[in-house]
């Protein structure tokens, strides 16, 4: 298996073989005269314990300003190409645990898990995959700098839209699901997939327990932005860590009216369970992908987490209009930092705990009876 060292190292590496390359073929031995080459012993895969996933990142790995990628990188021992990703992947031999960065959005999320899946040098069968990344917070749950593991995924993308300008009298919304004529008209479409992505919540729970009573980072700067958001109790409060679930979809979305709608469209496909408590961009499709690994039995994913940490609001603060809440976010006062430190730190938890005491969980998902790996996602609900 390659293992990237550095730019420099790959550069070498390169002259190396153009150099190897020559030399072979200023060999005068015939094709026809060469002895046959020796079959190389196939390899087996390397066995996972732990996929890491995260998706925003804003430089190189290490060593500037830090997206989500840059705490756990800096843990890895060894890095591996990733030809089909967008970025190579962290990889600790010891623990057993993968770095994947997807890319920003569903459809990179989504292709990068599937590419990760079945990429043959690895043994994903039994591996846990959690999502640790940044999120948008709804403040009528939950304050910036929370981390909360998720229970359901709400897609907010598929479905039927009109500019809410030429909406009927009425619509507090301009984004309905297909087959249906109106916002949230009941019933729900009997075909959720689409929209409603399922996680096994025994496990949720069980990662919650396990890190309810940490201590997360709350530094000045989340007071100061906390201030503004009084008029909802739970902004307001110190960060902590939460259950809850997600609203995911290709746009970065901002403001009051659209978190009304975010609010009662999760309520619309969870039939009215669902807490809206954070909003991000790619995990309907890593979710998507994992269900699809799973037909195969090329992952699990009834061993999928999804851990969510607030580094903004999702709507304005008092007295803002909400195009200038968006465009300002993070030039002035942000959550950027503390909410990619609890997501190590809470995420952290979680994998030295599964990777360290891997003959408790290789064979059984904690709070889950099921031990049959493969399973897919309708098998959950």
């Amino acid at each position: 298996m390659t293992v990237i060292r550095s730019r420099a190292a790959g550069t070498a590496a390169r002259v190396a073989c153009v150099a190897m390359a020559a030399l072979l073929a200023s060999q005068s031995v015939s094709a026809q005269t060469a002895p046959a080459p020796t079959p190389a012993a196939a390899t087996a895969p390397i066995p996972i314990r732990m996929v890491i996933v995260t998706a925003f990142e804003i430089g190189a790995d290490t060593g500037d300003r830090a997206g989500e990628y840059q705490a756990w990188a800096a843990t890895m021992p060894q890095f591996l190409p990733f030809p089909a990703g967008f970025r190579h992947l962290g990889y600790d031999p010891k623990k057993q645990v993968l770095l994947l960065s997807t890319g920003i959005g569903t459809n990179r999320a989504a292709a990068s898990t599937m590419a990760l899946g079945l990429d043959p040098r690895f043994d994903l069968t039994k591996a846990y995959w959690m999502v640790a990344a940044i999120a948008g917070t709804n403040p009528v749950e939950a304050s910036v700098g929370s981390a909360a593991w998720i229970g359901d995924v709400i897609d907010t993308d598929y479905g039927y839209a009109i500019d809410p300008r030429e909406a009927p009298k009425g619509w507090t919304a301009g984004m309905f699901a297909r087959g249906r004529s109106a916002p949230y008209e009941a019933p729900v479409p009997t075909d959720t997939s689409y929209n409603l992505f399922p996680l096994n919540k025994g496990l949720r729970d069980w990662a919650y327990k396990l890190t309810a009573d940490m201590t997360l980072p709350d530094p000045p700067v989340l007071g100061e932005i906390r201030a503004a958001y009084k008029a909802w109790p739970k902004a307001i409060e110190k960060p902590k860590v939460i259950v809850g679930d997600e609203a995911t979809g290709q746009t970065f979305w901002h403001g009051q009216l659209l978190n009304d709608h975010v609010e009662r469209w999760v309520a619309y496909w969870t039939g009215g369970k669902g807490r809206f408590v954070m909003t991000a961009m790619e995990d309907s499709g890593v979710i998507g992908a994992l269900d699809m690994l799973g037909r195969v039995g090329k992952a699990d994913p009834k061993r999928a987490l999804v851990l969510r940490t607030g580094s903004n609001y999702s709507v304005q603060p008092a007295g803002m209009g909400a195009a200038e809440s968006l465009i300002t976010e993070g030039k002035v006062l942000s959550a950027l930092q503390p909410s990619l430190d609890a997501a190590f730190l809470v995420g952290g938890r979680v994998v030295d705990e599964i990777t360290g005491n891997w003959a408790a969980y290789a064979d059984h998902v904690p709070g889950e009876a099921s031990k049959a790996p493969g399973a897919s996602r309708s098998n959950q609900e």
